[in-house]
């Protein structure tokens, strides 16, 4: 798959004093070896940590690791720790790391901690909690934070599934410092590539963490020698900047009698994680409605497919492996190729006709949500 990396420079229109509180350029390089603060929380982010863990060598060393606190998880919920703070304790054991939990990063003690040990950059990616301007002030050569967007397109907190759901040409990561506003700092470097139209936000959200990582390290040795700092960073376009909004609950119910199947296709790649989409079928046997989850699915481009689909009905397509063919009111059509019933596990198109035992297929407009 072909890579396109653009290397970032410029000057920005950031006052000198903002740009020294958020990057800690006012002091002088150190010559010493450099110390790294991560700060991360769920498994993408403990894959970064293992990586750089495994890449320091020579170059750095990392001294703390930051990550949310343990929360209740699972059916006891039992009390678990992120999948960050698993991590570092595999990658260092016996205490030869500080781990630190606080509640947020404004915590008295925390800051208090993290001045003591004096980091020299610190590195973030999806650690979940605001910075302050007290804590970005810390390290030296400022912080850094890996963004799995091709800035200044989908600054927030879901940035991935965003940009799946509407069908973006290109994904991409982008590496860049930190400011007191979300993502809106300037940038070191970015890698893009081209959607594939496949693959969902699960396996996005990891390769691009994986290729923001990697990022990270090429630029690590021009941050710690001076030559890339926040002033040399390229200011972000703020005329070119998309919001990527908090997902709500809601967004899970597909209407086909209004979406086209490119739609429902690229969100239910989108929003796969959480808190995935469905669709409604009709019981005609029991005068019901029966709610269903989309797993993997595919736009029918293809005549010769769509051919014999029918009117709200959906239809077994023929061949090995193929899915549930639906037409859309607008007239385009969609390959179902897994999906799950309410209270079942995913399974293929198959699979699903089988269990309905003759039933007919017939998707429905979404009842009304509850006053």
């Amino acid at each position: 798959m072909a890579l396109i990396v653009f290397a970032l420079r410029g000057a920005g229109s950031f006052s000198p004093v903002a740009r020294r509180q958020a990057s800690g350029s006012s002091r002088l390089f150190s010559t010493a070896r450099p110390t790294i603060c991560f700060l991360g929380t769920p498994d993408v982010a403990a894959s970064c940590l293992q990586k750089l863990n495994k890449n320091s060598q020579s170059l750095f060393d990392i001294v703390a690791v930051v990550t949310q606190p343990a929360r209740p998880a699972g059916r006891k919920k039992q009390l678990t720790p992120t999948p960050v703070q698993t991590m570092a304790e595999k990658c260092f054991p016996e205490n030869s790391v500080k781990i630190l939990t606080p509640e947020n990063a404004k915590d008295e003690a925390f800051l208090s901690t993290l001045k003591d040990l004096k980091p020299d950059l610190c590195v973030t990616a999806a650690y979940g909690c605001y910075l302050p301007k007290r804590f970005l002030k810390i390290p030296r050569l400022g912080t850094v934070n890996i963004h799995p967007s091709l800035l200044p397109r989908w600054r927030g907190a879901s940035p991935v599934q965003r940009s799946l759901e509407a069908g973006d040409q290109d994904l991409g990561v982008t590496v860049l410092y930190t400011v007191s506003a979300m993502d809106a700092g300037p940038i070191v470097s970015q890698v893009s590539r081209p959607n594939d139209d496949v693959k969902g936000a699960y396996v996005e959200l990891e390769e691009l963490f994986d290729l923001g990582t990697d990022e990270l390290l090429k630029a690590l040795p021009s941050i710690f020698s001076g030559e890339t700092t926040f002033d040399t960073a390229t200011e972000q376009d703020e005329n070119k900047v998309t919001k990527a909004k908090m997902i709500s609950k809601d967004e899970a119910i597909l209407d086909f009698s209004t979406m086209s199947a490119t739609e429902i296709h690229n969100r239910a790649r989108g929003l796969e994680m959480w808190p995935g989409t469905y669709f409604y079928l009709e019981d005609e046997a029991y005068k019901t409605l029966k709610k269903v989850k989309i797993g993997k699915s595919v736009v029918i481009s293809s005549t010769e497919k769509a051919v014999d689909l029918i009117s709200r009905e959906l239809t077994l397509l023929k061949g090995k492996g193929a899915g549930l063919g639906v037409l859309l009111a607008d007239g385009s059509a969609l390959e179902l190729l897994t999906v799950q019933p309410e209270g079942k596990k995913m399974m293929d198109a198959k699979s699903f006709v089988n269990g309905l035992a003759g039933k007919k297929m017939i998707w429905t407009t979404p009842p009304p949500p509850p006053l």
